[in-house]
């Protein structure tokens, strides 16, 4: 087995490489899963996982202020630890973070988190075209993050 070290370097344009790995995978599975009517669910799912991911990519490294000093936080989970006086969740967080830096997919975001969460633990029989909406959402997350600059 190969196995690949990845150095994460702010000046790299291969920034957060792990999360554009993950938003990949994630939606490569959302196609995949897509192909049966029955796991409209987990479309919906992995669609705004992979979206998560995709967001995750776009943002990070980040520079913050604090006490006057300027630090580069790397990824999220330093962004979760040192950024969350309030105690909310990982993924209210990350929504306020999109809404606040990229209002363009903050609507689709948030209506794939809402989504998903109902799929996950409320109801899990979606007709086609709410998979269909979600699949169109991660597009225009994906197409936003993904972008060059």
């Amino acid at each position: 087995m190969k196995k690949v070290l990845y150095v994460m370097d702010s000046s790299s344009p291969t920034k957060n490489i792990d999360s554009l790995k993950y938003a990949r995978h994630n939606e490569q599975a959302c196609r995949y899963l897509d192909k049966k009517p029955e796991f409209t669910d987990w479309v919906i799912t992995t669609a705004f996982y992979s979206s998560l991911h995709y967001v995750r990519y776009k943002i990070f490294p980040i520079q913050l202020v604090r006490n006057g000093k300027r630090i580069q936080v790397k990824n999220f989970e330093q962004y979760y630890r040192i950024n969350n006086p309030l105690q909310r969740s990982k993924h209210e967080l990350l929504s306020d973070l999109v809404e606040e830096r990229y209002a363009e997919i903050a609507g689709d975001y948030n209506k794939l988190r809402d989504i998903s969460w109902t799929a996950r633990y409320n109801n899990y029989r979606y007709p086609r075209e709410v998979s269909n909406d979600a699949k169109k959402s991660l597009e225009r997350i994906r197409d936003f993050c993904t972008k060059e600059k």
